[in-house]
């Protein structure tokens, strides 16, 4: 091969110039013309997918594309697939955040579908976690969702599972969990979106959030049996649809907050507050609630995030006593043989005028508990049959909980009273006629 002389005349030299030149220009005319196009613009750091997917949010001021970034990148554990759980993810997924967990360990049924939006009728009897993970990635597939199918009983693993994630949002209705929840998130160092709705009614609040108060703060324990029994659940008080959706959907719009930190809206989270709703009061359905942290708080003072309070000891929780119950098919026999039996159903009146025992008297867990000793026995010997002789008192309820409570105010009172175990759930179970023949209960 030749070797190019490096004394080469300047009008060559020019030449070789040129010639290099219109090569350069030649292949930037044929190139492709995205790449060339490509160059004219500057993005915002989101991907084309991002902002033709989150561009009607992004744009808002208050929150920007720095603050979707934040969105996207942050990770939030849900606590309950219900109503509340169900407008919670669903949104979340829709806003993007990166990852989402949903743990519940229930599975979903009919009478759920009414207010749990996130279960279709196809997934009644799945997980209630699954089939609220599937909503949540047929809704946006770019994210990552998973299920935990359990039930969290523990609060050391409870906190150990938090430590993953950025939020948590509780969405339970349990008293226990929700004490349990509190400690767990206090250990783990998250703050906790806390949202509970019932009937016409829901509360929202922050708790463990910038040096703000926790649950124990606002709700000190040990709760006492009268107010436990103030404690309503849906089963037992009953709830609109849109009661929980408007909670739920209010508790989201807090994740999102808290999540981008970089942004104005951030500086909107509720911060010390408790947010009240009532649906029955147009003129003013909201009205805020000052919160402040106790110096003295079991759970959050004094730097107790070390310590793992049990939840048994913030609130009673009586397990199932075989001393103090009487089985489903014990009771379906004992009424089928016509034995003396003072049947006392403990459910709120609207429940027992849908589907109740033959026989049965009404006499709601509330009023049981706000009566005295001399009270209890006076209503006892009003209902009991003349001659009483042989006459077991059963109390009865859905599921066996609320009776079990039943069982232990009146056996304080000196009435010997029995627990229908699992409820008359159980004992519609024991019935030999098919389900479809019994009526529904609520």
């Amino acid at each position: 091969m030749a070797v190019k002389s490096s004394m080469e005349s300047p009008g060559k030299r020019t030449s070789w110039c040129l010639t290099d030149c219109f090569l350069f220009v030649q292949r930037a005319l044929h190139a492709p013309r995205k790449e060339r196009d490509d160059k004219l613009w500057a993005g915002c750091g989101l991907a084309r997918r991002e902002v033709e997917q989150y561009g009607r949010q992004l744009v808002l001021p208050k929150l920007g594309p720095a603050g979707q970034q934040e969105i996207s990148q942050g990770g939030v554990l849900i606590v309950g697939a219900g109503g509340l759980g169900c407008p919670v993810a669903m949104y979340l997924a829709a806003a993007g955040v990166g990852r989402l967990a949903i743990v519940d360990g229930d599975c979903v049924e009919e009478s759920n579908l009414h207010r749990q939006i996130g279960h279709l009728w196809r997934n009644v009897g799945k997980s209630k976690a699954a089939s609220l993970a599937e909503t949540c990635r047929e809704r946006n597939p770019n994210i990552s969702v998973e299920a935990h199918a359990q039930r969290i009983t523990d609060t050391e693993e409870a906190a150990f599972l938090m430590r993953r994630y950025d939020v948590i949002v509780d969405c339970t209705d349990a008293p226990r969990i929700r004490y349990l929840l509190n400690d767990a998130a206090i250990a783990a160092g998250k703050p906790l979106v806390a949202a509970s709705a019932v009937a016409l009614y829901g509360q929202l609040a922050i708790y463990n959030f910038e040096g703000g108060p926790c649950l124990r703060c606002v709700f000190p324990p040990p709760l006492a049996q009268a107010d436990l029994a103030q404690v309503s659940s849906c089963e037992e008080s009953g709830v609109l649809g849109p009661v929980v959706g408007t909670i739920g959907s209010m508790a989201a719009l807090e994740v999102l907050k808290i999540l981008a930190k970089s942004s104005p809206l951030h500086a909107s989270c509720l911060r010390g507050k408790m947010m009240c709703y009532d649906a029955a009061n147009a003129s003013q359905p909201t009205y805020m609630v000052n919160l402040s942290r106790q110096p003295k708080c079991p759970g959050c003072a004094n730097d107790a995030s070390h310590q793992l309070l049990p939840p048994e000891g913030c609130c009673p929780y009586m397990a199932g006593d075989a001393s103090n119950s009487i089985s489903a098919s014990e009771l379906r026999s004992r009424l089928l043989a016509n034995q003396p039996t003072l049947l006392l159903d403990v459910r709120q009146p609207t429940h027992f005028s849908v589907c109740r025992l033959e026989g049965a008297h009404n006499w709601p867990l509330r009023k049981i508990s706000f009566s005295d000793n001399k009270e209890c026995l006076e209503k006892i010997s009003e209902l009991l049959p003349d001659p009483s002789d042989g006459c077991e008192i059963v109390c009865v309820c859905r599921r066996g909980n609320d009776s079990l409570k039943a069982v232990h105010l009146l056996r304080a009172a000196g009435v010997p009273a029995w627990n229908l175990q699992g409820g008359l759930q159980k004992l519609m179970e024991a019935c030999g006629a098919p389900a479809g023949g019994l009526p529904a209960l609520t």
